[in-house]
């Protein structure tokens, strides 16, 4: 058979081409895709993250301001084609305001993780590289940052800066939330350093930063990722938190959090307000939380995927 390996045994005999392994070799990507998508929660997750944050980008484009737009004679009002969940005691489009509020969340989020990811891989792979005193150093400040409540600290910061503004809460939840990612670093950092691609590339004379950036940060990612995508959801929940508490995004600009401190006034006579934006931000920390379980699996090179 034209292409086709075949390998003599002892004695001469050829084994018969159904007897040949002609399994095809899978790379590591191809293997990760193969366990995800076995992951059925994960891709589930995977299509409900894509819609909720396709939708916090495409409605408010497409709707303007009609998410702060208040009107006396629409409160209240019931569903409509224009709003799909009504107006409210401010007759301001639910619907509307609610894509904004997610839009706002998300963006803390995502832009949060970016704080998170940047200083954990830096002080991870400081630490790990390096090792010896900068490595106790380095690991000691982790330890004060992680006894001291980061919920509080979080509110100090916030409270100290600057309350309602994005990006104070932004850098308010990265630096508190990097510890994780920087102890998840460090340990495949000690691990890689003595590998033996990593010895051969310093035997060619490559410098200690060409070493880190193009051979151990790439091989060390993957738990990171796993890391990432669950500080998403950690950082909805603290913005909404800090929302709910008056310290976050304050209106009449919109998040998850603030919309869940208006539908308290109104939970007896309109329950439906507290619950719009309550779901939402459980689906979404449901979403970024199976996703986060299905790319643990998916990149753990010791899984294996069955083959028919």
């Amino acid at each position: 058979m034209e292409g086709t390996q075949v390998t003599r045994i002892p004695g001469g005999a050829i084994p018969a081409v159904d007897e040949v392994d002609l399994t095809p070799v899978r790379t590591y990507w191809q293997l990760v895709r193969q366990r995800f998508v076995r992951h059925r929660l994960a891709v589930i997750a995977f299509f409900l993250m894509a819609i909720l944050v396709t939708a916090a980008i495409a409605i408010p484009l497409l709707s303007g301001d009609a998410w702060k737009e208040t009107s006396l004679e629409r409160i209240n009002q019931p569903a409509s084609l224009t709003a799909p969940l009504g107006y409210d005691s401010l007759g301001i489009n639910t619907f509307a305001r609610l894509m904004k509020g997610l839009q706002t969340s998300l963006f803390i989020g995502f832009a949060a993780v970016l704080v998170i990811v940047f200083i954990g891989v830096t002080v991870g792979s400081t630490a790990g590289y390096f090792g010896g005193w900068v490595d106790n150093a380095l690991m000691r400040v982790v330890d004060i940052v992680l006894s001291i409540p980061t919920f509080f600290l979080i509110l100090m910061l916030v409270a100290f800066w600057g309350t309602g503004n994005v990006w104070v809460i932004i850098i308010a939840i990265g630096l508190t939330g990097w510890t994780t990612a920087a102890r998840l670093v460090r340990a495949e950092f000690l691990s890689l350093r003595e590998a033996d691609f990593v010895q051969a590339a310093k035997a060619l004379g490559a410098g200690d930063r060409r070493v880190v950036m193009r051979h151990m940060i790439p091989s060390a990612m993957a738990p990171v990722v796993v890391a990432a995508t669950l500080g998403i959801a950690d950082s909805v929940v603290v913005e909404a938190a800090l929302s709910f508490l008056g310290f976050g995004i304050t209106p009449p600009e919109a998040s998850l959090g603030n919309m869940l401190t208006k539908a308290q006034d109104y939970f007896y006579r309109n329950p439906l307000l507290a619950w719009y934006p309550g779901i939402t931000l459980v689906l979404v920390v449901l979403a970024a939380s199976f996703l986060g379980d299905g790319l643990r699996d998916a990149l753990d090179p010791r899984q294996r995927v069955e083959t028919n």
